[in-house]
């Protein structure tokens, strides 16, 4: 690569991408894995990945990897209309986030380069017919005879008495341990949550007294905490830690039943509590302080088949302080599978969908705060869209930080931040305190501090160092970035590579390519 500049020589890169021309046809299930020779350019996430992609391994960057151009039309993950041309091609690495983003114009150009892909013919189906044999039809037995008798809340939707042969073999296609080819005859609606813009958000307005509002966020684990062990060990954490200074605001994930987490520690009366039972998430306000103005649950993002359980959501809820008036817009959220793809529709359409939800549902000058597990750390497309619209308060250390808090502040308010522990779940709990305003005339220059500290620690895109250090304890596939919605065409590989057959999941792919000295990035071919 020639050029007096680093942009100069990334700009070289992007136009291998753009003219490459070779092509390689899939095979369903194919992993390939390679060590490439191209510099990094710039140590930050290049490119958007695609169709499950090449990704970067904590303690791997240095290296820029490319791969050939592939034929993906059998790609069940991406059925995404992104304009006239279809870009065929997998993903480049995602680079370890260790240092300064680069600048807006180069931003910009990768954008454009990453736009470019149409939606994809779909193939490889069929529809199990009365009499067929094999696995399939097994597990389509099965699961109307013994598994709905068994766990009916595994199959939402469906009934043994009336539902088709096709929905059934939907069900067993659409999992992480798939049984069955996906039906023909049922056309998957996969662009449902594609939003490929962001809308602007705003700073809060300040009141005219100081307060502090505390908040809490904590995935519950309730299958194995709370239906195997009884869930006592959570709620005596979340009381144990409101002790000094009761949280105004809890969003709990994987909840399904909120007078089972406040009622046995004596917190039932102190809190309003919210369950979405299709979801199992819970928002809880603290009644004496605070007054409801609005509520709701909006879709924002869907599982990838391989890891399916379903749509996920914003549950919200839009607050008034009693006292200050000020008035507070919170979102809490589970998000989609598998870990840091952001689901069917890619991470950027997730977390452009949940600014949306704030966009739509919040008022201007609203104080907003966003909570949840993301299913997505600092690796991923969900967490890094949303760098440079709101500030990341906060994350935890659970599968390398997926557990996050952000918010429309300024850094400048953000009193504390800790980390209480995981009271039993798989996952640990995390709070905030946030102070706002001061003297009744806060100055002018008190709220444009507040709007630098949000500008230089999130939409000038400077990652937040706490974010990236808890990446480096991601486990496994956990530290990849595993993202849907993009197709590229790349340069041909230089240096050596491997095929493995027979992959079913994206994740078994990143596994493989760490346990390989020499191998730097995979691409999943379906």
């Amino acid at each position: 690569l020639k050029g007096s500049s680093e942009t100069d020589r990334f700009l070289q890169v992007l136009n291998v991408i753009k003219e490459t021309t070779a092509s390689m046809v899939s095979n369903s299930g194919r992993l390939m894995l390679f060590a490439v020779a191209v510099p990094v350019l710039l140590p930050i996430l290049l490119v958007r990945s695609a169709a499950d992609s090449l990704v970067d391994l904590p303690g791997k960057a240095g290296l820029f990897e490319a791969a050939s151009d592939i034929d993906l039309r059998n790609d069940d993950e991406r059925q995404a209309d992104r304009g006239d041309a279809v870009v065929a091609g997998c993903a480049v690495k995602a680079l370890q986030l260790r240092a300064a983003r680069a600048g807006s114009a180069d931003a910009a150009v990768l954008d454009s380069v990453s736009s470019n892909a149409d939606e994809l013919d779909e193939e490889g189906c069929h529809d199990m017919q009365e009499g067929e044999g094999g696995a399939c039809m097994k597990s389509i037995i099965w699961s109307k005879s013994e598994g709905y008798t068994a766990h009916p809340d595994w199959y939402t939707g469906l009934n043994p008495a009336t539902s088709t042969i096709a929905e059934w073999q939907l069900k067993a296609w659409n999992t992480s341990h798939p049984t069955c080819p996906r039906p023909c005859s049922i056309k998957l609606d996969d662009n449902w949550c594609m939003l490929n813009s962001a809308p602007e958000l705003w700073e809060p307005t300040l009141p005219g007294s100081p307060m502090e509002i505390k908040i809490l966020s904590y995935n519950l684990f309730w299958w194995n905490l709370f239906k195997i062990h009884g869930g006592q060990s959570a709620s005596e954490l979340i009381k144990r830690s409101g002790e000094s200074k009761p949280f105004d605001v809890i969003g709990l994930q994987e909840c399904e039943d909120a007078d089972k987490v406040f009622g046995p520690v004596g917190l039932f009366s102190e809190y309003t509590a919210f369950h979405d039972s299709d979801k199992n998430v819970c928002i809880a306000f603290r009644t004496s302080a605070w007054t409801k103005l609005g509520y709701g649950v909006s879709e924002v993002a869907g599982d990838m088949h391989t890891e399916y359980y379903g749509r996920r959501s914003a549950q919200w809820i839009r607050l008034q302080h009693n006292d200050t008036k000020l008035v507070l817009f919170f979102v809490n959220h589970h998000g989609p599978l598998s870990v840091n793809s952001g689901g069917k529709c890619g991470g950027a359409s997730t977390a452009h969908n949940l600014l949306k939800v704030m966009a739509t549902n919040a008022v201007k000058g609203d104080t907003v705060v966003l909570v949840g597990d993301f299913n997505a750390n600092a690796a991923s497309r969900p967490v890094q869209s949303l760098w440079p619209k709101l500030l990341q308060v906060y994350n935890g250390i659970a599968f390398g930080g997926v557990d996050n808090i952000f918010s429309n502040v300024g850094r400048s308010s953000i009193s504390s931040t800790e980390d209480l522990g995981s009271g039993g779940s798989d996952h640990h709990a995390i709070a905030t305190v946030i102070t706002l305003g001061g003297v009744a005339n806060q100055s002018a220059n008190q709220s444009a501090k507040q709007s630098a500290d949000l500008t230089s620690s999130s939409a000038a895109g400077a990652e937040p160092a706490f974010s990236i250090e808890k990446l480096m304890h991601a486990q496994g596939s956990d530290g990849c970035l595993i993202e849907p919605e993009l197709k590229y065409v790349f340069a041909s590989i230089d240096g050596p590579s491997q095929d493995v057959g027979g992959i079913t999941d994206s994740r078994v792919c990143c596994r493989a390519c760490m346990g390989k000295d020499w191998c730097k990035a995979w691409v999943w071919m379906v």
